[in-house]
């Protein structure tokens, strides 16, 4: 039974890692102080709009994160379960990523 646990334990880091990873690529999750505006999602919410370099406060059901969204340039979408942390629902929802002209050469 203690070598399961261990290998259930080893498998949720490896798969923590694997998303934080993942949700790196497209900015980080910060405190919800820096949020510069809030989105409150539903179950009609499909997409979402952002700009390169906003910091966005998603909520949905009492449950919320705070997403600095920096990207590569040639990411203008995200899957939002691909960001939000472990227990939000983020359902079906696609994030645009606008460019930001403070960004461009």
């Amino acid at each position: 039974m203690k070598t399961l646990n261990h290998t259930l334990f080893a498998l949720t880091i490896a798969t923590a890692t694997l998303g934080a990873a993942h949700a790196a690529d497209f900015g980080q999750t910060v405190d919800q102080r820096f949020s510069q505006r809030t989105v409150n999602l539903d179950a009609g919410t499909r997409y979402v709009n952002v700009t390169d370099g906003e910091t966005v406060d998603f909520v949905q059901n009492g449950k919320h994160f705070t997403f600095h969204f920096d990207t590569y340039p040639n990411v203008t979408e995200v899957d939002l379960k691909n960001i939000a942390p472990a227990g939000f629902d983020a359902g079906a929802v696609e994030v645009y990523v606008a460019s930001n002209p403070l960004y461009r050469g």
